[in-house]
């Protein structure tokens, strides 16, 4: 046993990860990068930590995430990451690539709710040939039926022609008449749940790494996302419970 165990911390120290396969087999996946020095992959960021620090570490051509601790690689596993493309949109550039470079996990979520950017009713809006309308407070929207939409506190709702309000269920898109109208950024039908999976670790400005959806869950290994770094549920819950808020993350 001491034997495999020396093995296998040489094995890690050459920055080679492990992944368990069937019935104890041990597949080597090759090192997390080539272009990367190995004092880069085994500092901590800066966290005072030293070569014992955990951190992760997250390959955008390979789509893998590693999470190691000194030279000991204690997960692997496979992420989708950002397209790469760029969106522009009545003058607005959206930009959907994972930014190579150091961050930190600065705030972990159970059960997260997504509110998404503005992006994601414009690429609707141009997709369909809709017309945006940003909803705002105090404002009413006619519609055709002779109803309308307006918010009242948080909820942006219907009200039909007896005066009766009815809120839109969160992650409904509103649309009518040829328009899709876009809630207030704190508003209750600006959050989707679900969307984000059962786990998110966030990184700032915006990219986080989350789970999946039942919709996007064959996603894993693409390149698909608006930026964001997915995992698989389960992947994502054993990661979130192995990290600490202030883990430094590298992505290359």
């Amino acid at each position: 046993m001491g034997i495999l165990r020396s093995g296998l911390r040489t094995i890690a120290a050459l920055g080679i990860a492990l992944v368990i396969i069937g019935l104890g087999v041990l597949a080597i996946i090759g090192p997390p990068s080539r272009s990367l020095s190995h004092d880069e992959l085994i500092d901590d960021g800066g966290g005072g930590g030293g070569k014992a620090a955990m951190r992760i570490v997250i390959s955008l051509d390979k789509r893998r995430l590693w999470l190691i601790r000194g030279a000991d690689t204690l997960m692997v596993a496979p992420v989708a990451v950002g397209n790469g493309q760029t969106f522009t949109y009545r003058g607005r550039t959206f930009k959907f690539n994972t930014p190579r470079g150091r961050r930190r996990v600065l705030a972990k979520e159970v059960d997260p709710v997504w509110r998404p950017p503005d992006w994601h009713y414009l690429e609707r809006a141009a997709r369909e040939r809709l017309e945006p309308v940003e909803i705002e407070p105090g404002k009413k929207y006619r519609l055709g039926d002779g109803t309308h939409i307006e918010m009242r506190g948080k909820e942006v709702g219907r009200v039909n022609r007896f005066g009766n309000f009815w809120p839109f269920t969160p992650g409904t898109e509103i649309i009518f008449d040829g328009k899709i109208y876009i809630p207030p950024l704190d508003s209750e039908q600006r959050k989707i749940p679900e969307a984000l999976g059962p786990r998110k670790l966030d990184l700032g400005n915006g990219y986080l790494i989350h789970g999946t959806h039942i919709y996007n869950s064959d996603s894993i290994g693409q390149a698909v996302s608006h930026g964001c770094i997915r995992m698989k549920n389960d992947d994502v819950e054993k990661l979130y419970e192995m990290v600490a808020v202030g883990t430094p993350v590298l992505i290359y």
